[in-house]
């Protein structure tokens, strides 16, 4: 270890550590002066490459003037900060803690020549403890059985496509005849019979997709209710941030900007995180279940599937960060294999 960062490690070890609420631990502590010191002639070179003085071209500035216009104090703060990113990746490793997110880093005491206070807040991921017989879920939430679609189902969505294809030209429209010829002009249909069969399948299939649904829903309420994290606010603010994101590209779709959606509907910005924040906090509680079934369960994506969804995704969003369209089909992935388990339908294997 050098001298610099045994000098840093010595110094993280003297601040205190406070466990505070939702997964986040706060440090406070002093840094010695002269750890401070070696990091001033960094601060004001920057200074001096960033400031504006009659005479003089941008980033050409003396040291001497630079000082003088800013003072002390203004290069001692930017000497803390630069001290601060490489303390910080030293602090992490001593204290040994599990961070996520960008740290909350204040300056709580700061003087010429004396110890800088410090307070240092992060949010660590936060233990997940699944309920001991979670895999009996499966067996004690049925899945409840879907009915066949009806005559009138079939008939009602049948009056609605002829409705849909309302001719212009008069008062009410001439709604076509329910005919051979209507059924091809929908498109891979030959005859009204086989638009009746494949109406009748797609309704089926939409009742037991429903089903399916609805029993996942009630596996993943049982499973949440009974699992016990302390979600961080960070992995909430995060989930209101998707949320939110969401809400406006469906605004924009509509044709609206989001101003105008807050205005139309009365509310702030704020009063909307807080609409949500219940259900992004329910969000956040099922992706660290989900993490952690999937961790007990060896769940992992398929390096090959991965790759073929990455290659599709690609194309349709070329702008994207390939790593972070990466991690997000990982994640669907591992999630997906996780509810499965969960329905008692698939073991911890790789998912295709």
């Amino acid at each position: 270890m050098s001298e610099k960062n045994s000098s840093l490690k010595e110094t993280a070890e003297t601040f205190v550590r406070k466990e505070l609420p939702e997964s986040e631990i706060e440090f406070v502590g002093e840094v010695p002066a002269e750890n401070i010191a070696p990091y001033k002639e960094q601060a004001l070179a920057h200074i001096s490459q960033s400031i504006e003085l009659p005479g003089f071209r941008p980033g050409k500035v003396p040291k001497d003037m630079a000082l003088k216009k800013v003072g002390d104090m203004a290069v001692l703060e930017e000497a803390v900060e630069l001290f601060v990113k490489d303390f910080y990746r030293e602090f992490i490793d001593t204290v040994q803690v599990e961070a996520v997110g960008r740290p909350d880093i204040r300056i709580t005491k700061l003087a010429p020549d004396q110890p800088v206070g410090l307070t240092i807040r992060v949010t660590t991921y936060p233990e997940v403890t699944l309920p001991k017989h979670w895999k009996d879920l499966a067996e004690k939430i049925a899945l409840e059985p879907s009915l066949p679609a009806t005559e009138e189902e079939v008939a009602k969505t049948l009056e609605d496509l002829r409705q849909s294809r309302k001719k212009d030209g008069s008062p009410a429209g001439e709604v076509p005849e329910l005919s051979d010829e209507f059924a091809k002009s929908l498109g891979a249909f030959d005859s009204v019979a086989h638009l009746r069969e494949q109406i009748t399948k797609g309704i089926t299939e939409e009742k037991a997709r429903s089903a399916r649904d609805a029993r996942r829903g009630k596996l993943i309420d049982a499973l949440l209710e009974q699992t016990t994290v302390a979600v961080p606010r960070l992995f909430i603010e995060s989930e209101l941030e998707k949320i939110l994101a969401q809400m406006r590209e469906d605004v924009t779709r509509f044709g609206m900007t989001f101003d105008d959606y807050l205005k139309r509907t009365e509310k702030t910005e704020e009063a909307l995180r807080d609409d949500f924040r219940e259900q992004a906090k329910k969000r956040a509680k099922l992706q660290l279940t989900l993490n952690k079934v999937a961790q007990e369960e060896k769940v992992e994506a398929d390096p090959t599937a991965v790759e073929a969804e990455m290659k599709h995704a690609i194309e349709h969003f070329p702008d994207a960060n390939p790593e972070l369209v990466k991690i997000h089909i990982e994640t669907v992935m591992r999630n997906e294999g996780a509810l499965k388990i969960l329905e008692g339908e698939l073991k911890g294997e790789p998912l295709k």
